[in-house]
């Protein structure tokens, strides 16, 4: 029961913040994702960005989504996670990828496509995180103790 309530908040959010390194340099993204059944978490970004750049020479990645009520400082929900993330490889990858971004932001839905994957001008691709750990902190679902944490 828990996990669902873990992916009903992802499911929930829009935005993402991904952290990514190489040898030589670290960076941080905001990025707008979807989430499917098994907790992987899709975005689309052109490949030329310093997160894709980064991404592409080591793949392994923190993220976090976080909301809080303004109203009630006890009423806060996070995720801070790890995963590998990775360019989609197949066609059944790229278009999910597609209906979950079009799913958040309907009114993308005639410009992104699977074809406009394949053909747009910015090289903006799918991209897929795969977590390995998500420690899911939410005070209505845990109370005092906070959080409970997921290992994938």
């Amino acid at each position: 029961m828990r996990m669902n309530k873990l992916l009903d908040f992802l499911r929930s959010q829009k935005l993402l913040v991904v952290a990514c390194h190489d040898k030589d340099d670290i960076w941080i993204a905001n990025v707008y994702f979807g989430v499917d059944d098994n907790f992987k978490i899709y975005f689309i970004s052109p490949e030329n960005t310093k997160h894709s750049q980064l991404i592409a020479e080591n793949p392994a990645v923190a993220f976090s989504v976080a909301w809080f009520n303004p109203n009630n400082h006890k009423d806060r929900k996070a995720i801070q996670g790890l995963g590998v993330c990775r360019p989609a490889k197949t066609e059944e990858e790229i278009a999910e990828g597609v209906r979950l971004h079009n799913h958040n932001f309907p009114e993308f839905k005639n410009k992104i496509t699977v074809e406009w994957i394949h053909t747009n001008e910015y090289k903006s691709r799918v991209w897929i995180i795969e977590p390995s750990y998500m420690k899911y902190w939410d005070d209505e679902l845990y109370g005092d103790k906070e959080t409970e944490e997921f290992k994938f």
